[in-house]
């Protein structure tokens, strides 16, 4: 097999960050979800503890009941918010996660187009001189010819 040239070898190595680049995206992806799901969960368990107090409050509730409801309602805040900027850092991670992929996926075929048209001038280079060769052939046969006629 031939070695491979250097435009080759450049879409080779491209080839293998951009497969680095997605699988690190793919990690990003599934963190962010992650942390939606925790985000979304949190938001769903102070919704319950919302609907909980108002029954309590419906039908009656001590003040230090209440104030327990309280606490825990904003232990729920505190856990929200911090999870809320979990899911943010991860959302921007996936984002640059998806940039950086995109850009190695760009590279990636920037190289390929290049080795295409090294390819293609390398074709037109052998045909010119595949034709200069025949050219070259058919007059000296002709030379032949004619010298071969005059003697």
């Amino acid at each position: 097999m031939n070695n491979p040239t250097a435009l080759e070898t450049l879409v080779m190595l491209s080839a293998q960050e951009a497969d680095a680049a997605a699988i690190i995206l793919g990690k990003a992806l599934a963190a962010r979800e992650d942390a939606q799901q925790r985000l979304q969960m949190l938001q769903q368990l102070r919704a319950e503890y919302m609907q909980r107090l108002q029954g309590h409050v419906e039908t009656g509730l001590t003040f230090a009941a209440y104030r327990n409801f309280q606490r825990f309602l904003d232990k729920i805040d505190e856990a929200i918010a911090g999870q809320a900027a979990i899911e943010a850092g991860a959302a921007a991670q996936a984002e640059q996660s998806r940039q950086h992929w995109q850009s190695k996926k760009r590279e990636g075929q920037t190289w390929g187009l290049l080795v295409e048209r090294a390819e293609r001038d390398a074709q037109r280079k052998a045909a010119k001189q595949e034709r200069k060769a025949n050219d070259e052939f058919a007059a000296r046969a002709a030379l032949k010819r004619a010298n071969a006629e005059t003697y």
